[in-house]
């Protein structure tokens, strides 16, 4: 148990180089030793006090010594590999740089044990950027804070400048706007995290995020899914697209007829595709780091089967080069930019004028199946959500307005039978 459980955490702030920390409000003559970097504070690494029972009762109670991870680089962690140039590696490199210049070895051997200790690629890609995101707005907002000295009410003030773009945060957001609920909540969520394990491993002695909670996600989720005919529209145009460019189309059928993330179709494997019962299915890792099965309907399997001839079955079914220098025949995963072009591709051969990513096909996947009598439960499990309220988030109103009792409205009040009515 850390010292911190149980008692009460005054609010704290950041003070000025220089500012006397303030005294104590409690009775006892025990005055605390200061806090690292603070006047007064001896040189050196930060040192965790003690717990009660003396040295090691931590670990001998189920906690763990301090990282001595085996890398140089979080750029060297399987799917951060940085991007330097166009088309090469996987995660922007000024993320990994900026990471990477985190104190040494006070600060950066927990982070970067920290990412690694997440199973799948897209985690680690999505903790990194939310970091990244942090130390920006920390450097901007507490010039010399380090990572280790927030509190809880620097994450607050994190939390509220970037649901509103105001101080800091402001000139960080793209285009000056605010985080959305989603958004902000993934970006509390990954330092609740980072803290949590830096506890875990010791280096801090309470987690200044456990409290801090992520804001409160709409039931409806944003991204619109597609209609009925545009998504028969794009399946459709798979075959032709298959034809000059056949990834794009294995991997767009992957989301359309399974509804599986784009992270876990950019890491599934050529020998991830077996026979069940007399079915086609596909088994990958998903969100969490289980194993998933998803069936795989005759229509998505003839354009996945041709990228799977005389491969080594534990490679990337969807890879693209390294580099851009002739000769240079490296090969990594499919990224998000990649999954987007291929999405883009697509919706251009089916088409579609309008605005088409990704996400939207689970999205439609969801919606479709929930429009069409489906239950909840079995598209839940369709799509490997841990909880319903999830899948609900993802039941676009898009299709289901269709019915929508406006409609009859409308028609009353304008003597013009609409959408919906007889």
């Amino acid at each position: 148990m850390s010292p911190h459980d149980g008692e009460p955490l005054e609010p704290t702030a950041i003070l000025p180089a220089g500012t006397p920390p303030p005294p104590s409000s409690s009775s006892s003559s025990t005055v605390p030793p200061p806090r690292p970097g603070a006047p007064g504070a001896p040189a050196g690494p930060a040192v965790v006090p003690p717990s009660p029972g003396g040295p090691g009762a931590d670990v001998a109670a189920g906690g763990a010594p301090p990282p001595a991870v085996l890398m140089l680089s979080v750029g060297d962690i399987p799917g951060l590999a940085p991007r330097r140039r166009p088309r090469q590696g996987q995660v922007p490199a000024a993320d990994v740089d900026l990471v990477d210049r985190l104190p040494r070895p006070q600060v950066w051997p927990t982070v970067a044990a920290w990412l690694q200790s997440h199973g799948t690629a897209r985690t680690r890609q999505a903790y990194l950027k939310c970091l990244a995101a942090f130390l920006r707005w920390l450097e901007a907002a507490a010039p010399g804070c380090g990572l280790w000295e927030v509190t809880e009410d620097v994450l607050v003030s994190y939390k509220d400048q970037i649901l509103t773009a105001t101080g800091a945060a402001a000139p960080l957001l793209r285009g000056g706007r605010p985080l959305g609920a989603a958004a902000a909540a993934q970006r509390i969520s990954a330092l609740r995290s980072l803290y949590a394990y830096a506890h875990r491993r010791r280096v801090i002695g309470h987690s200044p995020a456990a409290f801090v909670d992520p804001p409160a996600v709409p039931k409806e989720g944003q991204t619109p899914a597609l209609s009925k005919q545009d998504a028969a529209a794009l399946a459709r145009g798979l075959g032709t697209l298959a034809q000059s460019h056949p990834q794009d189309a294995a991997a767009v059928a992957l989301l359309l007829y399974t509804g599986m993330r784009s992270g876990e179709a950019q890491q599934i494997t050529v020998g991830a595709f077996a026979v069940d019962g007399g079915h086609r299915v596909a088994r990958y890792r998903i969100k969490g780091g289980t194993t998933h099965t998803a069936l795989l309907p005759d229509q998505a399997w003839a354009l996945l089967e041709p990228l799977t001839r005389g491969r080594p079955r534990r490679e990337p079914l969807l890879q693209r080069p390294l580099g851009d220098e002739p000769g240079d025949e490296r090969m990594v995963p499919w990224d998000e930019d990649r999954v987007l072009t291929a999405v883009r591709r697509a919706a251009r051969a089916a088409g579609l004028t309008g605005r088409v990513v990704p996400h939207m096909l689970r999205a439609t996947v969801i919606t479709l199946l929930h429009a069409d009598g489906v239950s909840r439960d079995d598209v839940q499990a369709m799509v490997a959500h841990a909880n319903g309220q999830t899948t609900q988030r993802y039941e676009r109103t898009g299709v289901r307005l269709d019915d929508h009792p406006g409609h009859r409205l409308s028609a009353l009040l304008t003597g013009r039978d609409g959408p919906g009515t007889s």
